[in-house]
């Protein structure tokens, strides 16, 4: 009857596994037969008990060294006596161990700490803030005094586009009537106009500050853009009653 499909593979999976557990088991007893008091081995045999001997060192005797003279008489035919004085061999001492005289190195005189300058604090320069559009004026004599211009983006008339006036870049400084939208004029373009005097021009200069704000309020050109206008004649090249002042981006 032939084997059923994966019947031999379960097999050679058996057997695998029968060899794996063999291979551990040989490992097992020989690292008990290595080391019988392994950690995983039940049966450890007891310690042995040592008798440790501490072993004394024998002193050598102290050695003193004599000196024996002897004094022997030689007869001779001449009646002269010679004397022969035998010295024994003086023992070898040790050499003496040398003792080293430490160097007495030279104390250095402190000095005062130099004092260090305080690091100079510089104040971070002002990065401009970058506006969407920008501003162009020119400046004419005219009858009254104004302030009028228009809106692009791209080149196309932008209408809705919120335009204050002001005495400074505080919006809370906007004059009364200073805040208009631009609007589709005659001509095709989008612009606004202030009219400040019908007829005539301000005794004294007068600073304007202008820019665009989004819907928030916030501004979308740079707010510190200003002139004058003032009353000065029509031959004067400086005269500026008619201020056109034109936003682009």
């Amino acid at each position: 009857m032939p084997p059923r499909p994966g019947s031999e593979e379960k097999y050679q999976i058996a057997t695998l596994v029968v060899l794996t557990i063999t291979g551990l088991v040989i490992v097992y007893y020989a690292i008990i037969f290595i080391n019988p008091r392994v950690a995983f081995n039940p049966f450890k045999p007891p310690l042995p008990t040592a008798t440790l001997i501490a072993a004394l060192p024998i002193l050598q005797p102290t050695w003193t060294p004599t000196q024996v003279a002897s004094l022997t008489p030689t007869t001779t035919p001449t009646a002269s006596a010679t004397a022969t004085l035998v010295v024994p061999p003086q023992p070898t001492l040790p050499p003496s161990t040398a003792t080293s005289t430490p160097t007495v190195s030279p104390t250095a005189t402190p000095r005062p700490p130099t004092r260090t300058p305080a690091p100079k604090v510089v104040a971070p320069t002002a990065v401009p803030a970058t506006y969407s559009y920008r501003a162009t004026l020119n400046c004419s004599h005219s009858g009254g005094t104004q302030i009028k211009g228009t809106v692009t983006s791209g080149g196309q008339p932008q209408e809705g586009v919120r335009v204050r006036l002001a005495t400074s870049p505080d919006p809370a400084t906007v004059i009364e009537g200073g805040e208009q939208f631009t609007r589709r004029q005659p001509d095709g373009s989008a612009g606004y106009a202030f009219v400040l005097m019908a007829t005539g021009a301000f005794d004294a200069p007068a600073t304007w500050y202008v820019w665009i704000a989004d819907g928030a309020g916030a501004p979308i050109s740079d707010p510190n853009f200003h002139f004058q206008t003032n009353n000065f004649s029509r031959d004067n090249p400086l005269a500026c009653w008619l201020a056109i002042v034109d936003f682009a981006r």
